[in-house]
């Protein structure tokens, strides 16, 4: 075994224009031809064989013919629609497209872990895959990467993503639930338009969506208790044509967050009660629709003792504590398929992830770096 952190370190400049490369030239999910096509130029170079995983998606395999455990490690490539306003040098070229999300550091980091683990390829007593995943970002890409049928055989996922809460060289280890899981919320009402001045030969679907908005606030303040999480944004309501006619037609659109899966259920149902209360008292239809979108994001117990060994190599401290954040991660989805384990790595920058001006240390990247090829030993030392 060697020390995974002064190995990361000496790909520190490597790293650095990986990901800043990434950086200036982002793309949205699934439509990440170019970046696609930078990582298995990458791969290629170091000696990895790949397998296409969807259109943008890649699957690179490191196994030098043994018959073990197949460990798989992910990260996320897409960027988001968001046009960037920091002043670095390497600022976004695509205009309203930005990785404000950190998905550049991570492919950036799994490359870098690519070429120590391929360097190390004949210590490893199984098969590792690394997934280059689209789309991160819909909600929908894991699920994408999974219906190739390229994973199936996998015995346990390892994931990373950057936190700009924790400083650089922390990492945060946890079991049990990490994230959120969530639902699409939709809300249609319908009643009856007509002239401002009459507002009583209408019925106001305004008015309906308005108390609407406040009561399913109620959900969370004196249905949830008091020790559990959930969230409930609306977060748009388009409704109206001019300032004399009462809108008889309003769309509320936002998200549910939640900490476990019978929570899940649990709102959807006391949205559609309270909106059904709300549209009788109204004289307006109110349809609910509250589809789920992502997992809980739930590290199995039975990796915690590898991630937190890995953890450890790397930063020679012991891991934060955090508390669940309801940010959502379809890493999860892979859940379905093994035990997932999910870390993060510190990045500060001083602005949160999404934002126009989310800016990361890049000394997160060789962390993160670090922490994909130390969970790779300390997950087959496990499991000897």
């Amino acid at each position: 075994m060697f020390d995974f952190y002064k190995e990361a370190l000496g790909l520190e400049a490597e790293a650095s224009l990986l990901r800043r490369h990434l950086h200036e030239n982002p793309e949205v999910s699934f439509c990440e031809y170019k970046t696609c096509a930078f990582i298995r130029e990458k791969l290629t170079g170091i000696g990895i064989p790949f397998e296409s995983a969807g259109d943008t998606g890649t699957i690179a395999v490191i196994n030098k013919g043994k018959s073990g455990p197949v460990l798989a490690l992910r990260a996320d490539i897409d960027a988001l629609e968001i046009n960037e306003k920091t002043d670095i040098l390497f600022k976004s070229k695509n205009p309203g497209v930005m990785h404000a999300c950190g998905h550049d550091a991570h492919t950036a980091a799994l490359l870098c872990a690519a070429k120590m683990l391929y360097h190390h390829s004949n210590e490893i007593p199984g098969t590792v895959k690394l997934i280059f995943q689209p789309a991160e970002e819909t909600g929908f890409g894991a699920l994408k990467t999974i219906e190739t049928g390229l994973l199936h055989d996998v015995d346990a996922f390892f994931g990373i993503h950057v936190n700009p809460d924790f400083p650089v060289g922390k990492i945060g280890v946890k079991s049990g639930g990490v994230m959120a899981g969530s639902n699409s919320l939709i809300i249609n009402i319908k009643g009856k338009s007509g002239h401002g001045g009459y507002p009583n030969r209408t019925v106001d679907a305004i008015a309906a969506g308005s108390e609407l908005v406040e009561a399913l606030q109620h959900i969370v303040s004196r249905e949830i208790g008091p020790t559990e999480q959930a969230v409930i944004s609306v977060c748009q309501f388009h409704a109206g044509t001019r300032d004399n006619i009462i809108a008889g037609e309003a769309q509320l659109s936002g998200t549910v967050r939640v900490t476990n899966e019978e929570m899940r259920s649990y709102v959807a149902d006391a949205i559609r009660r309270i909106a059904g209360g709300i549209a009788l008292a109204h004289r307006v239809e109110a349809e609910v629709i509250c589809d789920p979108v992502t997992l809980v994001m739930y590290n199995a117990p039975e990796l915690y003792g590898a991630a937190l060994k890995a953890a450890q190599w790397v930063i020679k401290d012991s891991p934060e504590d955090f508390t669940p954040q309801m940010g959502t991660e379809d890493f999860s989805r892979y859940s379905q398929l093994a035990p997932v384990f999910f870390a993060f790595v510190g990045s500060g920058g001083g602005f949160p992830l999404h934002s126009d001006h989310f800016y990361l240390d890049e000394g997160a990247v060789s962390v993160a770096a670090a922490l994909h090829t130390a969970f790779v030993y300390s997950y087959f030392e496990q499991k000897k």
